[in-house]
C-alpha cells in the first residue's frame, strides 16, 4: 500500500500583502519580511492539513520544482510574476482578493509559463480613497503540464523495470483500491519491487524533476510528503511520474531527453509505503475545485511485440521480455556505470 501527497497541497501559496498609501509609510510593513513569514505559514498550514489528507494522493515531487511567484513594488503599486526555471511547462492558477485596490487583471487568472520563462501576471494597486491603507491577498496552485494536454490513445508503454524480472501488481484501477482512492492516483499502478531494483522509463519523454533526498518511509501520515519521485513530461503533454524511490545520486537530470528503457532511478520505500515498490501513474494537469492538480489516466502496456497490449490488474504477475527482436528499439536499457 502506498500514498503520495498531492503535489497541489504544497504549490498552494497564501501571500497576503499589508499595502498602505504614501504618507501613511509608518504601517507599511517590510516586504522580504512579510513575505518570509507568510511562506513559513504555508508550510505550516500544509503540514497541518496533511493529516487531514486520504492516503494514495499523487506525488510530491513538484514541490521541490523551481517555481515561484514573487512581487515586486514600485511606488505603491505591486507586481507578481511568474518565474519558472525549470524545464516543464507550468499551469499556474492565481486569485487576488482584498479591499480598496484597482488591478489591471481581472481575477483570477489562468496562465501557463514555459520553461525557462518569466512572465508578468498583473498588477495590484491602491484604490482611489488615498488616505485608507488597503490589503490585498493573492493564493496561487501551480503543477506541471498544460490544460490543454489529451493523451494519446496510441501511447505505447513498457513496464518500467528490467528484462527477465516478473514482477507482481498489487494496485491498479480495476481491482480493489486501498489508497488510489483520488483522481490523482485512481489509475496508478504500483509494482512490487524489491528495494534496489532498476527503475526504467517506461515512455519517451523529457525529465522535469528529479527529487531523490528524502531516505525515510513507512505506513505513517508523517511520511506522505516524503516521497522521492522522477517526473517525465512526454510529447502528447502527460506527465509520468515515478514514486518512492531510493535516495541516491541521480542518474538523470532535470531537463534530460530519455527513451522508453532508459535508467531513472532504483525502486525503494520512501515517503508513506508499507513495503519497497514502485507508484506509477500518468497524468494530465486540470483545475479542480479552484486547484491546479493532477489527474491520473489508464495507460495500457505493451508485449515484446507492440501490438499486443494489456492493463495492469491488481494480483497478476507481469513480465517484462522486451528484449528480441522488439520492435521500438528505444525499449534497450541504457547502461550506466
Amino acid at each position: 500500500m502506498c500514498g503520495v501527497l498531492h503535489n497541489s497541497m504544497f504549490l498552494l501559496g497564501i501571500i497576503i500583502f499589508a499595502l498602505v498609501q504614501p504618507g501613511v509609510a509608518e504601517k507599511a510593513l517590510d516586504m522580504r519580511t512579510f513575505l518570509t513569514r507568510a511562506v513559513r505559514g504555508v508550510a505550516q498550514l500544509a503540514a497541518l492539513s496533511c493529516g487531514l489528507l486520504a492516503p494514495g494522493l499523487a506525488a510530491a515531487g513538484a514541490a521541490d520544482y523551481p517555481f515561484r511567484v514573487v512581487s515586486s513594488k514600485t511606488g505603491a503599486q505591486y507586481q507578481l510574476v511568474a518565474e519558472n526555471k525549470g524545464p516543464a511547462p507550468i499551469t499556474v492558477r492565481v486569485d487576488v482578493t482584498g479591499k480598496d485596490f484597482v488591478s489591471d487583471r481581472q481575477w483570477p487568472v489562468e496562465v501557463l509559463v514555459p520553461a525557462h520563462t518569466t512572465l508578468t501576471l498583473g498588477h495590484v494597486s491602491p484604490g482611489e480613497q488615498s488616505a485608507v491603507p488597503f490589503s490585498a491577498r493573492f493564493d496561487f496552485s501551480y503543477h506541471y503540464g498544460r490544460l490543454d494536454a489529451v493523451h494519446d490513445a496510441e501511447a505505447v508503454y513498457r513496464l518500467p523495470f528490467e528484462d527477465g524480472q516478473r514482477v507482481e501488481v498489487t494496485q491498479a484501477y480495476g481491482g480493489t483500491l486501498t489508497s488510489h482512492d483520488e483522481p490523482a492516483s485512481q489509475y496508478a499502478v504500483d509494482f512490487a519491487m524489491p528495494a534496489g531494483s532498476a527503475v526504467l522509463a517506461a515512455r519517451a519523454g523529457t525529465v522535469v524533476d528529479v527529487t531523490l533526498r528524502y531516505t525515510e518511509g513507512g505506513f505513517d501520515r508523517k511520511y506522505v510528503n516524503k516521497a522521492n519521485s522522477v517526473a517525465v513530461l512526454h510529447r502528447d503533454g502527460t506527465i509520468a511520474e515515478y514514486a518512492h524511490l531510493s535516495p541516491g545520486p541521480p542518474v538523470v537530470t532535470a531537463g534530460e531527453r530519455v527513451n522508453a528503457g532508459d535508467l531513472l532511478g532504483y525502486s525503494g520505500s520512501t515517503g508513506y509505503s508499507s513495503s519497497p515498490h514502485l507508484h506509477f501513474s500518468v497524468a494530465r494537469t486540470v483545475i479542480s475545485d479552484g486547484q491546479v492538480v493532477h489527474e491520473t489516466v489508464p495507460v495500457e502496456f505493451c508485449a515484446r511485440d507492440t501490438a499486443v497490449r494489456f492493463s495492469a490488474r491488481t494480483g497478476t504477475t507481469v513480465w517484462a521480455n522486451y528484449a528480441a527482436r522488439t520492435r521500438i528499439a528505444a525499449l534497450r536499457p541504457r547502461r550506466v556505470p
